[in-house]
């Protein structure tokens, strides 16, 4: 054995790089081959439905919703309501926007009197309501995880808490409530 290995003569120089270049190139085909199986075999995802597209459900259809009740509707178009408006058209009463712990925190508090109307707008966790400063157009966007409710019931009240970095909302500060493409203008906070 150690003769047959002595008299065998090292590999040359284009030998190896061929070889190592049919190596890298069985390695990409075979990566490749597995993403294009697991990309084409898998099924096609289920699009979310809109708020547009489910406006006409009464209350029993969203139960057989797959997965999140709706999003807010987003159309590229922003709709500028008044709290009033919001209320009559989509069920949701406006009850705070506060500024508290030392400027640190805005608490917004709001009620659903009707479910029907509010379900389409806020009866899914994607679609969180942000608060923006009116007079420096700042953003507020509330963290993950504090929707305070699982479901959303009529007759409610319910509260979230977003991070007022910066104190940019101070009481007597106009803010606008942004839901998708609905902005409720000109609440005040307290």
């Amino acid at each position: 054995m150690s003769e047959l290995l002595s008299q065998t003569k090292p590999m040359p120089a284009v030998s190896r790089r061929l070889a190592i270049i049919v190596a890298v190139a069985a390695i990409a085909t075979i990566t490749l081959s597995a993403y294009a199986y697991l990309r084409w075999s898998a099924p096609p995802p289920v699009p979310v439905q809109t708020a547009n597209e489910l406006l006409a459900f009464s209350l029993a259809d969203y139960a057989n919703v797959e997965g999140v009740f709706c999003k807010a509707p987003v159309t590229g178009v922003t709709r500028v309501l008044t709290p009033l408006e919001l209320e009559n058209e989509f069920g949701i009463r406006i009850r705070l926007v506060g500024v508290t712990a030392s400027g640190g925190l805005v608490d917004f508090r709001y009620r659903v009197v009707d479910l029907d109307k509010a379900l389409p707008l806020l009866g899914s966790h994607e679609n969180m309501p942000g608060l923006v400063d009116e007079a420096s157009g700042v953003t507020l966007i509330a963290p993950e995880g504090v929707m305070h409710h699982n479901i959303l019931e009529a007759d409610r009240t319910y509260f979230m808490h977003y991070p007022n970095a910066g104190n940019k909302i101070k009481p007597g500060s106009e803010v606008a409530v942004v839901m998708g493409d609905i902005r409720v203008e000109s609440v005040i906070a307290q």
